[in-house]
């Protein structure tokens, strides 16, 4: 399971922009390179988020309840993602891999909540492009 982990990451830092930022075959380089790949998953979930309540908070108290539970849909994941991750450090709690199967697990999930807050609050169902391109995995 170790050397697959460490080929996706090498694959995946192959793929991004700046691949020496993902160079190394340490585990202290690969868990830097996935925290990195964590922020810019968080911060790109943030940008979703302040897109989608935003669409909805300028107009009618109707949308106030939308608001409402797109804040509230945020808050319950990072909950679960908080709980879901830690589960997977402590599964794998014996190695040394178990920093960056937790930070993997992040990622993974940030991505599928940008995902979601994309195609539930962002994308138009007419024609007319969304406000935001649709978000593609962190790499």
């Amino acid at each position: 399971m170790f050397a697959l982990m460490i080929s996706l990451f090498a694959a995946g830092a192959a793929a991004g922009t700046d691949k020496d930022d993902c160079s190394g075959d340490t585990t202290y380089e690969l868990n830097d390179c996935a925290a990195k790949q964590l922020e810019a998953s968080e911060a790109r979930l943030q940008k979703y988020q302040r897109a989608a309540i935003d669409r909805y908070s300028g107009e009618e108290d109707e949308n106030a309840a939308v608001v409402l539970g797109i804040k509230a849909s945020s808050e319950a994941f990072a909950a679960y993602r908080s709980i879901e991750c830690r589960t997977v450090y402590e599964d794998y709690k014996q190695g040394t891999i178990r920093t960056l199967m937790s930070l993997g697990c992040q990622i993974s999930l940030t991505d599928q909540r940008t995902h979601t807050i994309w195609s539930n609050w962002i994308q138009n169902m007419d024609s007319t492009p969304p406000i935001l391109p649709e978000p593609q995995p962190t790499e």
